[in-house]
C-alpha cells in the first residue's frame, strides 16, 4: 500500500512539473527573457528562452511560428520588454504580454527563478 501511495505521489509531482509549462488552454507557454546574456546567467525564469531585445525582431520567428500564440516577455524593469513587445507586435503577433521585471514575471506565471 505504501509503495502504491508513493508511486501515485511521484506521478502527481512529475505531471505537475510537466503541466506547469503549459497554459490554461493546454498550449506550451512561450516565455522570452529579453535581457542580456550576463543578466540571464544571474537568474532567469524556469522554462524561459533568452532573446535579447535588440535581436527579437530577427529571432522571434524561430520560436513562434503561430502569430496568434500568446508570448510573454520580461526584462529587468519592464522597459526593454515593452520595446520587445512593440517590435513583436509590428511583425503581426497578436497576443504579446509584457510581464515587466523578472520578479514580477515569476510571480505572475508562478515560476521559479533559476540561478
Amino acid at each position: 500500500m505504501k509503495k502504491l501511495l508513493f508511486f501515485i505521489l511521484a506521478v502527481g509531482i512529475v505531471l505537475g512539473i510537466a503541466l506547469s509549462s503549459f497554459g490554461a488552454d493546454g498550449t506550451r507557454q512561450l516565455i522570452i527573457d529579453v535581457r542580456t546574456e550576463a543578466e540571464w546567467n544571474n537568474g532567469h525564469i524556469e522554462g524561459a528562452i533568452l532573446i535579447p531585445y535588440e535581436s527579437i525582431g530577427q529571432k522571434i520567428g524561430a520560436v513562434a511560428k503561430d502569430k496568434s500564440q500568446r508570448i510573454y516577455v520580461y526584462c529587468r524593469t519592464g522597459r526593454r520588454s515593452q520595446i520587445a513587445k512593440a517590435t513583436i507586435e509590428k511583425l503581426g503577433y497578436k497576443d504579446v504580454v509584457n510581464l515587466g521585471s523578472l520578479e514580477d514575471a515569476a510571480k505572475t506565471l508562478k515560476r521559479k527563478i533559476i540561478k
